[in-house]
């Protein structure tokens, strides 16, 4: 194939940048037609067993219990005000669902009424995998991991219920983003403050949605911390913004705990879950085993804790006493974090997603493996790549913190979300290499690419046709 010159390659870069509301646009119809013919089924009971006359479905079954509180929000904002609805005892994300809801009557709930909201969780998710994965690698790592996580069967079903999940994802992947940028790039002062007061917000939400989340939050950090630290001392200059940006960060992760009684009335928990009461002094070691163990407890109906039934836990039974035995169980975590769920258990009847619903699972989960496979070979060719180690290091962490304190498949699934679609760049990563190839060395490619100015930034010739670009 004739490569293109470096004046064609910067046209097809332009039209790639054209199109970019156009695929915005696609998504978004994609996900409100998904939406749309998920609650068809459930109206009219086509899968009476999945989903419910609202679209709300089994497998989500969180938002049954999520869907009186938002109507009760939807009430309080009408009735009571912004002031009464912002400070109203609920979890934020609830009260976030409660908006659209109001903006269409509030008379009735379902998974079309919430659309506009879980649309706008779906499109900025798209929006933020592609800019992660065009400042970490390039362009068409983002197309392709960003469409690859568009279309991945059990996230966008999730993104069409009433859950956490989708703000969840939303607020780590920026987080992600501003870590990524201060580890890729030298920032002025104001940069650095903006940065700064985005990644502040993002780990004051993930703290307010997701509490567990917060000692792995201080590795994430510190870890990124560490390698601006090891990229500016190499560079041998310190850019004011940069060092702000970590000032600001670690300042966050000290400050915030501090400020967790103004979080309670966004942490309210109305349904009793599977928990073990604990106190926010508890250490990580007593925490890790709280957490775990709660999920073999579920309450019965009189608020009593009784052995839980679900028909999906990995390892049911292992408590963690000491810190010994948690760093004893660190391999199997590893295991558990990256490969769960199991081939044995892809054939059984889940308890709430059925047979179809493990079918799918085990489908999904075959293809992670191979893209786990593709993300090691990523992470290969990209080894000098600093952002790249950043994004890989996080997934294993995320991994292994996963691994740790969830022991059922179902919630595994979703937490791991944020950790997997970091997973899915590294992939897009080493699939983008593959259809790459670098101009030999001596060749006249070469020596053109040696003499390209700056303004024409081409070190790599596309396999892929011109159109595709």
């Amino acid at each position: 194939m004739k490569p293109d010159s470096p004046a064609e390659t910067l046209l097809g870069r332009s039209r790639q940048r054209a199109r970019s509301p156009f695929l915005i646009l696609a998504a978004a119809v994609f996900h409100v037609a998904v939406t749309t013919a998920v609650f068809m089924i459930g109206k009219f009971g086509l899968m009476p067993g999945q989903f419910d006359q609202r679209g709300l479905g089994t497998f989500a079954s969180d938002g049954f219990s999520y869907q009186s509180e938002v109507i009760e929000l939807c009430g309080v904002l009408r009735n009571q005000g912004l002031i009464a609805w912002a400070t109203f005892p609920t979890q934020l994300h609830v009260r976030l669902y409660a908006l659209p809801l109001t903006l269409n009557g509030g008379n009735s709930l379902n998974i079309l009424t919430i659309e506009p909201l879980n649309l706008i969780y779906y499109l900025v998710i798209l929006v933020l995998v592609f800019k992660l994965s065009e400042i970490v690698f390039n362009y068409r790592t983002g197309i392709l991991a960003a469409g690859l996580v568009a279309l991945w069967p059990s996230f966008l079903l999730h993104t069409t219920q009433l859950l956490r999940d989708p703000l969840l994802m939303t607020v780590v992947l920026i987080l992600m983003l501003t870590l990524t940028l201060i580890i890729k790039r030298d920032s002025e002062w104001y940069y650095g403050v903006i940065l700064g007061i985005a990644g502040t917000a993002a780990m004051m939400i993930i703290r307010i949605v997701r509490l567990p989340m917060w000692p792995l939050l201080w590795a994430i950090v510190g870890l990124a911390v560490l390698f601006l630290i090891v990229r500016l001392v190499s560079q041998r200059r310190f850019p004011v913004g940069n060092v702000v940006f970590a000032i600001m960060m670690v300042a966050a992760l000290i400050i915030t705990p501090r400020l967790q009684n103004a979080f309670q009335n966004q942490m309210t928990v109305k349904k009793q879950g599977v928990v073990v009461p604990r106190k926010l002094s508890e250490g990580v070691e007593q925490e890790i085993a709280n957490r775990r163990y709660g999920f073999e407890l579920q309450y019965d109906p009189s608020g009593n804790p009784i052995p839980s039934v679900a028909g999906s836990d990995i390892d049911h039974g292992i408590h963690f006493n000491s810190m010994a035995d948690i760093i004893r169980y660190v391999p199997r975590a590893v295991v558990v974090g990256f490969l769960a769920p199991f081939p044995s258990m892809w054939f059984d009847d889940g308890k709430q997603v059925g047979a179809g619903g493990r079918r799918l699972s085990g489908f999904e989960t075959l293809i992670t493996y191979i893209i786990e496979c593709l993300a090691l070979f990523g992470m290969w060719r990209q080894r000098k790549n600093l952002a790249a180690w950043f994004l890989f290091l996080v997934v294993s962490m995320g991994a292994v913190a996963v691994g740790l304190v969830v022991s059922n498949i179902g919630t595994l699934y979703r937490v791991r979300y944020p950790f997997w679609v970091m997973l899915i760049i590294l992939s897009a990563a080493a699939v983008d290499s593959l259809l790459v190839r670098k101009p030999v060395p001596g060749s006249t490619l070469s020596l053109v690419l040696q003499h390209t100015p700056e303004s024409f930034p081409v070190d790599e010739v596309s396999l892929i046709p011109p159109d595709w670009n």
